[in-house]
């Protein structure tokens, strides 16, 4: 069964700033839900709120994404995964609730659904940092989270690796992402100056796990399977391996205890850029 509590109180709540929780020890964690708002006639619109959202293990992060990156990410899974809202758009009375999810709701089998809930044990730390943005009035920031037991060390958990990419021309081959762990998803944002990514190669070890597909078939594909797609005249790209529900359809990076020798991401966009590509690489693996 699942138990609720709040949040201990977030530490240097205020415009521009980090604002850090320390979660207690000791429990597995389902699901974290921060409760933002600005208690002021404003714009407070999640990107008006938060910028960066960043989940510490002995002080290393395992995710960092904006709270923005956060919910779109979470939309992938269904809509029901995105952000909730209360009160009146601009008004001191709107509340946003946002959840990170470390147990995967979305998941059809019982048993996978709480595979990656984090278990904070044999750890030293586990923290939430919530960058406030510059600017509000006053910015309001708790929450709560769900939780159950389990004494087992820590185990393997979903980490969130953003980087950005030189986006010059019409295409680019990446071969620099890191041979470690599980991949779950490559997330493509729009880049930079506006161009999306309209097509995806994928090769490992030089066999083809995605040939030339476009973001059009994508989506298709992931609708077929249930999920929420970027749909959007400048869509986000969601390259999902385990789009077919498994814990253990994410992509392997090692064979027989040693990293794969080739991983190439071609990425094509549908105009030449001149800008930046971001994308975040979702991984099951151990804490970093």
């Amino acid at each position: 069964m699942l138990r609720i509590k709040q949040l201990p109180t977030f530490d240097s709540v205020a415009a521009g700033k980090k604002a850090v929780v320390s979660l207690p020890l000791g429990l597995r964690y389902h699901t974290v839900w921060l409760e933002l708002g600005n208690n002021a006639v404003a714009a407070n619109t999640i990107t008006d709120l938060v910028d960066d959202i960043v989940v510490k293990i002995n002080g290393k992060p395992q995710r960092i994404a904006t709270g923005d990156q956060t919910n779109q990410l979470n939309g992938v899974n269904g809509t029901q995964f995105l952000l909730s809202a209360t009160g009146v758009d601009g008004q001191v009375t709107r509340r946003l609730h946002l959840p990170i999810y470390f147990a995967e709701p979305w998941r059809k089998s019982v048993d996978e659904v709480a595979a990656l809930a984090l278990r904070a044990n044999g750890i030293e730390s586990l923290q939430i940092e919530v960058g406030m943005k510059a600017g509000l009035a006053a910015p309001l920031l708790s929450g709560w989270y769900e939780f159950d037991y389990d004494n087992r060390p820590i185990g393997i958990i979903s980490k969130w690796n953003r980087r950005d990419f030189s986006a010059v021309g019409s295409s680019v081959d990446i071969s620099t992402i890191d041979k470690r762990d599980f991949i779950e998803a490559v997330h493509l944002f729009p880049t930079s100056d506006g161009k999306f990514v309209s097509d995806v190669k994928l090769t490992a070890n030089g066999e083809e796990i995605r040939d030339r597909i476009t973001t059009v078939q994508n989506a298709a594909t992931l609708l077929g399977r249930e999920m929420n797609p970027d749909t959007s005249a400048t869509p986000r790209y969601d390259l999902v391996f385990d789009y077919d529900d498994p814990v253990n359809g994410a992509l392997p990076t090692q064979a027989n205890g040693a990293p794969i020798k080739e991983l190439t991401l071609k990425l094509t966009w549908n105009a030449a850029a001149a800008g930046t590509q971001t994308a975040i690489i979702k991984r099951t693996g151990p804490p970093e």
